[in-house]
């Protein structure tokens, strides 16, 4: 049974950006999770949940509105942010990381580092 729960977390995820398609575990955030440090993951972070500390190597973290995500560091990740949603980051410098964020979206800049960038989607 537990094995049915965790299968039924982890979808598919494709990266809207064109240059890049990345194939990897969806996993949807219940509450707040600290800390994530993985490599190659994609996270949704919907209304009402948070991630504190987001970092990790190539994963796609999407924002929906009212969700909020603060970025520690990273690198290649991509953070889509949608309208209503909140990034806060990066508390320490981020390597080749692409910040977009659609209208309305709250967008807090601290550090940034090589190659990271801020876009409108």
């Amino acid at each position: 049974m537990l094995a049915l729960c965790c299968g039924a977390m982890l979808l598919r995820c494709e990266s809207l950006e064109t240059e890049q398609v990345a194939e990897a575990a969806k996993i949807r955030i219940e509450g707040t999770m600290f800390y994530p440090d993985e490599v190659g993951l994609c996270y949704l972070v919907g209304a009402g949940q948070q991630i504190i500390g987001a970092g990790g190597i190539n994963c796609t973290y999407e924002v929906e509105a009212g969700g909020v995500l603060e970025a520690h560091s990273g690198e290649g990740n991509i953070y889509r942010i949608k309208s209503g949603g909140t990034f806060r980051g990066f508390a320490n410098p981020a390597t080749n990381c692409v910040v977009r964020y659609e209208e309305g979206a709250i967008i807090e800049m601290a550090e940034t580092g090589p190659g990271t960038t801020f876009a409108p989607l």
